[in-house]
C-alpha cells in the first residue's frame, strides 16, 4: 500500500467538505466523486493530489432502520435478503428512502419464509417490529392436491391437534378444488405440512398474501418496496 494514500473519508474532512460523521454517509449514498468517478466503497483510499467533489448532503433517512416488503417468487430457494437490490425495487415504490447496500444486513424476515412458501415477506432492521408482527394475523393460500368440501373441511379442521391441543387462532376455509385459505398468527416452521397431513390432503405450497393490514397489492414476484412511514401492520 502506498503510504501517501489516505482514507477517502479522512481526506474529505481535511478538505472541509463535510464533518467526520457525514463522510461515510456521503460515500455510502454515492454522493462522492474522485477524479469525476463516483466512489461508494467505505474504506476506499485516495492519493493527496486526486480531486474530490461532493454532490450534496447525505439523506437523513438513511441513518434509520428500514423495513421492506418483498414478493418472494415461487420456487426461489435463495434467502429473501438476497433478492433485495436497486434493480428489483418496485417502480411503484413511493418511499423517499435511498437504497443502500447495508439495508440487506441485520434483517429479520416474517411471512413467506418457510420451505415451499412464497409471496409476501416482511424484512426489517427494526428490532421491535418482529414482536408486534407476532401479534398480527397472516393470511396464506395453501395449494393442495384436493380440497375437501366445505362441510367436510370444517369437521376435519375441528379435529386437528398440535402438541395434543386443539388448533387455535387459525381459520381454515375452502377457496377452490385445489386451494385452502389459512389465516394464522405467528406460524411455526412445518405448520402447513402438519395441518394438511391431519386434514388428509397433500400440501404443495403456501402463498402469503397478507401480514396484518398490509397485502401484496401491486408487488410483482421478485419485486420489493420500502414500508411507508404512514403504514401500519
Amino acid at each position: 500500500m502506498d503510504d501517501t494514500n489516505v482514507r477517502l473519508s479522512k481526506r474529505m474532512v481535511e478538505l472541509g467538505l463535510c464533518s467526520r460523521r457525514e463522510a461515510d454517509a456521503c460515500i455510502e449514498q454515492g454522493l462522492v466523486k474522485v477524479d469525476g468517478k463516483v466512489v461508494d466503497t467505505l474504506g476506499a483510499r485516495v492519493r493527496p493530489e486526486q480531486q474530490i467533489t461532493l454532490a450534496g448532503k447525505p439523506q437523513a433517512l438513511a441513518t434509520l432502520p428500514v423495513t421492506m416488503l418483498l414478493n418472494r417468487p415461487a420456487g426461489d430457494d435463495a434467502p429473501p435478503a438476497q433478492l433485495l437490490g436497486p434493480d428489483s425495487r418496485s417502480p411503484q415504490d413511493g418511499a423517499e428512502q435511498l437504497w443502500l447496500a447495508r439495508h440487506r444486513q441485520h434483517l429479520t424476515a416474517v411471512g413467506a419464509v418457510d420451505e415451499r412458501c412464497h409471496g409476501l415477506v416482511v424484512l426489517t432492521q427494526d428490532k421491535k417490529l418482529p414482536r408486534r408482527l407476532a401479534e398480527c394475523e397472516m393470511e396464506f393460500l395453501l395449494q393442495v392436491d384436493r380440497a375437501p368440501a366445505a362441510d367436510e373441511l370444517k369437521t376435519r379442521a375441528a379435529a386437528i391437534r398440535l402438541g395434543g391441543k386443539p388448533l387455535r387462532q387459525c381459520k381454515i376455509s375452502r377457496q377452490g378444488d385445489h386451494q385452502l385459505r389459512c389465516a394464522v398468527y405467528a406460524p411455526q416452521s412445518g405448520l402447513f405440512d402438519e395441518i394438511c397431513r391431519q386434514l388428509g390432503v397433500g400440501f404443495q405450497s403456501a402463498r402469503c398474501i397478507r401480514v396484518g393490514r398490509l397485502a401484496l397489492a401491486g408487488l410483482q414476484p421478485g419485486q420489493w418496496r420500502y414500508l411507508q412511514p404512514f403504514e401500519r401492520f
